[in-house]
């Protein structure tokens, strides 16, 4: 038995190796493969970010992408953020307006019940509040723009607001919508894990963390690996994947969380939330007025 797990965790450790680069070297090599403008024939990413790069999707240096469904200021994110300013990569969260309002998915729960982290207890636990900002059971189901929070204001717009509230050196050109190019592909019914994969050749770094335990580790051995792999024989080079959350951590429920200070932000349910809490409509919003970005359109 003892000889058994030892097998499993190496092959994790293994499968680790594979897939992520560390950031340090991740970097050196988008230089390289850039300045050596490699020739990928059969690479067709013409569409995914043509909107933000113009015509012909001529890579920006130093480009650094996210892939979530809201840009929203939890933990992991925060360690991103924080990389790509040690790193000077330039940061695009790519979005998915259109994806389905789940409460099964954990990302999206915590979007929705977000837990503030206060610190640690005497006994060493820590000390999380939490504030549900939306009714799940009215828009489970529902595309995530449609989403309101329990103020009446859009769900995704709270998010980015105050996305951009705790990262003044962004902006809403950060943000791209790429839910028109996901459901092109799945039309097609193209494999999006490739076509995303591809990307990250030498046009980008991607942050990402495939958690390799549970349910989770099923889907990347089925879906995600199979896509690495094929991008690897048919081009020879790896996609540049930097882990998003610190590995000694990975899948921890802390990168979920937000810091306490944003609590008083919260647009809180009025029925479970004390009044004294300061209201959302303090909220200046930051997104208002700004051009929008989204892929995939013409």
């Amino acid at each position: 038995m003892i000889f058994s797990d030892i097998s499993k965790q190496q092959q994790i450790e293994d499968l680790r190796q594979l897939l992520y680069t560390p950031i340090d070297k991740a970097v050196d090599i988008l230089d390289a493969r850039q300045k050596q403008n490699l020739k990928l024939p059969s690479l067709n990413i013409a569409d995914p970010l043509s909107a933000y790069w113009g015509r012909g999707c001529k890579p920006q240096p130093r480009t650094a992408i996210m892939l979530r469904q809201i840009a929203t200021p939890n933990y992991e994110m925060r360690r991103v953020v924080q990389l790509c300013e040690k790193y000077h990569l330039n940061l695009l969260i790519l979005t998915i307006e259109e994806d389905k309002f789940c409460p099964n998915n954990p990302c999206k729960y915590a979007s929705g019940r977000m837990g503030f982290f206060e610190g640690l207890g005497r006994n060493g636990g820590r000390k999380i509040r939490y504030s549900t900002i939306i009714n799940f059971n009215q828009y489970n189901g529902y595309p995530i723009r449609e989403c309101k929070t329990f103020r009446g204001k859009p769900f995704m717009d709270f998010h980015h607001n105050l996305f951009l509230q705790e990262f003044p050196q962004l902006t809403p050109q950060n943000i791209i919508d790429c839910s028109k190019w996901v459901m092109q592909h799945q039309r097609l019914g193209n494999n999006l894990y490739r076509a995303s994969l591809e990307l990250f050749l030498q046009h980008a770094i991607l942050f990402e963390t495939f958690v390799l335990s549970n349910c989770e580790l099923d889907i990347t051995l089925m879906k995600v690996l199979p896509a690495f792999q094929e991008i690897v024989n048919n081009f020879g080079i790896k996609p540049l994947i930097v882990h998003s959350e610190d590995p000694d951590m990975e899948g921890d429920n802390y990168w979920q969380l937000y810091p306490d200070h944003l609590h008083a932000l919260a647009p809180y349910d009025r029925r479970k939330t004390p009044r004294y809490e300061a209201p959302f409509d303090n909220f200046t919003p930051a997104i208002i007025n700004h051009k929008k970005w989204t892929i995939g359109s013409k």
